[in-house]
Parts: structure tokens; C-alpha cells; sequence
């Protein structure tokens, strides 16, 4: 099969023939139909912040596709089944797989990272990283939304705990930011304001049912005290401010990765304390968020559809990688799609505010 291996920080991927990967026991092999490109692509291919577990490795965790092979102890799954790939291996047997809490598999292990993922032809995964994609769902939708929209979901619904009727205050509008806009007014927030530095995200964001935006900072009435945060940028100043916009036993959830660290944090401990409000770290999802977006996809009520502005040949899947990088033709989500010929150019994408 056609593989893009990743060999070192900053050098193209490089197509190689490889084996078509055998199945294990409990695994299937899943033709790709379409493979998105998310942020730690670039951790990894880009600027090293990301190490995979080795070299070479192709990458790739955010897939969607249909089966061609089954391990022999797979009895829910037959071949030609359409589905979506949770790219986190867990292990099914630690406090944490136990509690319900499988994204933080104490040894969890992630496809493209620490084995062989989806920019490639096949890709192999364990059948309970397999969600059922819908008739009516693109495979490019599919893909995405096993990062980009259950990863914003968690930490909506089983991280944040959002109720129907709740203020919600959401820093960072890159992809997962602007995808937890679209599910907060989906799961029935009463408000929902929106921070980034970037105009054209807040546009973006407006058009995604946003109430109130700020793109260069923001400073808040004694009204605007909200009950929940939620911050996918990573940045200590958005999150210092989201800190202050939250109302006495208000939630902060912090999704976005970064190397960062708060030099000052214009809050005292006795003001946590005494406010009681909560912070807490959400990482990743289970098979169960990617199950209920899909439903919610397969409804009607959420649009994954719109979210995949640029499609990419497999050969390209380096400068896909670099599109996203450097916002080139402004992209929200680009997917590479095996099948694909020749590149679909920015131009020929679907609108930009969407």
C-alpha cells in the first residue's frame, strides 16, 4: 500500500510502499477514506514539540473509512462497514478504563504516535476504537469529528458538565474552539461568548451562533460572570481572563496544548477558594462522545459538513500539513483523502465562513 512516513522534524513526508498491516486478534483493518490533519501533525512534523514514540512512523489519528479485515475475535464489525477510527488505544484493564475515564488510560497509546496511522491506504486499530458512521455522513466529516468535534465535546459535556440554559465563555477559536461554539448552541447554552486573536475566527465563530465576541481582548461588565469556560487556546492571557469571567462555583475546563507557563496569574488562591470555582484539564474523548456527535450529525442538529475546507492528495499530505500550519487559504479543518488524485486548490474550496 501507499504510505506518507515521517521521518524527522521538519522533512517532507516521504510516500513509500509499504506492507498492508496485519490484523490482530481483536483488530480490524480499515481502508482510509479520508484523514484529517489536526494540530498535532504539526507538534510533531513542524516544530518538534511532539515526539512520536518512534521514527520512522506514518501519522495520522483522525480517520474514517470502511473495513476489508477482521481479527478472528471480532464478532460486531463485518467487512464494508463504514466507520470512524477514536484514535486512542487504551487498554481496557486500569482505575481509569475502570472508572469510564478510557482518554486517560494510564497506557494509553495514540495511532499516529505511538503506531502506524492513517495517511495511508490502511490503518489498522483495535475493534473498540471503531464507531458506526453513518449512511448520510461524508467520510471526511467522519474523520474529523473523532478529534476535532469529540475532543470539544468531552470537554463540553463530561469535563465541563454544561447544562441546557448555561453562560459559556469559550478562549481559542481554532478548529476545536469554533466546533465548541457550534455544539454549545447545540446542547442548548443560554450564551455564548467567544475570545481570539484572530478576526477571521470570530467571524467564523459569529456565524456559528456566538453571541458576543472579542478579537483583541476583552474586558467584562460585573454582568458578564459566566458558568462555564472552557479555553482551547493554551494561552496563559486568554486563560487569566477567563479565569476573571467566571461567576463564584464557576467551571474553567483548559483543552489547549501548550509549553507555556503563567508567569502571573492575576488571581489569588484565596480568591479560587473563596469563589469556589473549579479548573480542571480535558484531554482527548472516548468512544462514547464520538458516538453521540455522530447521532447528533446523523439528526441533523450539528453540521460536520462545512468544517472541511481543504482536501488533499495522500502525495500532498506534507503540504497539507503545511497549509494548517501557516493558515495558508485560511483553513478550519483540511482532510487528505486517498483516492484523491490531484489536490483540491483553496480556491475550489467550500466558503470560508461556513
Amino acid at each position: 500500500m501507499r504510505a506518507m512516513v515521517f521521518y524527522g522534524v521538519g522533512q517532507p513526508l516521504q510516500m513509500e510502499e509499504v506492507s498492508v498491516p496485519q490484523v490482530g486478534p481483536d483488530e480490524v483493518l480499515v481502508r482510509v477514506c479520508a484523514a484529517g490533519i489536526c494540530g498535532s501533525d504539526i507538534h510533531i512534523a513542524i516544530e518538534g514539540t511532539t515526539v512520536p514514540f518512534r521514527t520512522p512512523i506514518i501519522l495520522g489519528h483522525e480517520a474514517a473509512g470502511v473495513i476489508e479485515n477482521l481479527g478472528p475475535e471480532v464478532r460486531e464489525w463485518k467487512a464494508g462497514d463504514r466507520v470512524s477510527i477514536l484514535p486512542d488505544v487504551v487498554c481496557g484493564n486500569c482505575v481509569n478504563c475502570w472508572d469510564g475515564r478510557s482518554e486517560l488510560c494510564l497506557k494509553r497509546q495514540l495511532i499516529g504516535i505511538h503506531r502506524n496511522g492513517a495517511l495511508a491506504e490502511y490503518v489498522v486499530a483495535p475493534a473498540r476504537n471503531l464507531v458506526r458512521l453513518p449512511d448520510r455522513i461524508s467520510f471526511e466529516a467522519g474523520a474529523i469529528a473523532t478529534d476535532a468535534v469529540a475532543t470539544p465535546y468531552h470537554a463540553l459535556v463530561r469535563v465541563g458538565k454544561l447544562h441546557a440554559g448555561e453562560t459559556i465563555l469559550i478562549t481559542g477559536l481554532g478548529a476545536l474552539g469554533l466546533h465548541a461554539v457550534t455544539l454549545a448552541r447545540v446542547l442548548g447554552a443560554s450564551w455564548i461568548a467567544a475570545a481570539t486573536h484572530y478576526p477571521r475566527a470570530g467571524q467564523r465563530a459569529r456565524a456559528r451562533g456566538a453571541d458576543q465576541v472579542w478579537e483583541s481582548g476583552f474586558a467584562l461588565r460585573p454582568s458578564e460572570q459566566y458558568d462555564l469556560a472552557v479555553d482551547f487556546s493554551g494561552e496563559p492571557s486568554l486563560i487569566e481572563a477567563a479565569i476573571g469571567a467566571l461567576r463564584p462555583g464557576g467551571r474553567l475546563v483548559l483543552v489547549g496544548l501548550s509549553e507555556k507557563s503563567f508567569s502571573t496569574l492575576n488571581v489569588t488562591v484565596s480568591t479560587l477558594v473563596r469563589r469556589g470555582m473549579a479548573i480542571v484539564g480535558s484531554y482527548g474523548a472516548h468512544p462514547g462522545d464520538l458516538s453521540e456527535v455522530l447521532s447528533l450529525a446523523d439528526s441533523g442538529r450539528l453540521n460536520l459538513e462545512n468544517s472541511v475546507t481543504h482536501r488533499f492528495a495522500l502525495s500532498d499530505a506534507y503540504v497539507a500539513i503545511q497549509h494548517l500550519a501557516g493558515k495558508l487559504g485560511d483553513p478550519i479543518r483540511v482532510a487528505i483523502l486517498p483516492e484523491l488524485q490531484e489536490s483540491v486548490p483553496s480556491a475550489l474550496c467550500r466558503p470560508i465562513i461556513a
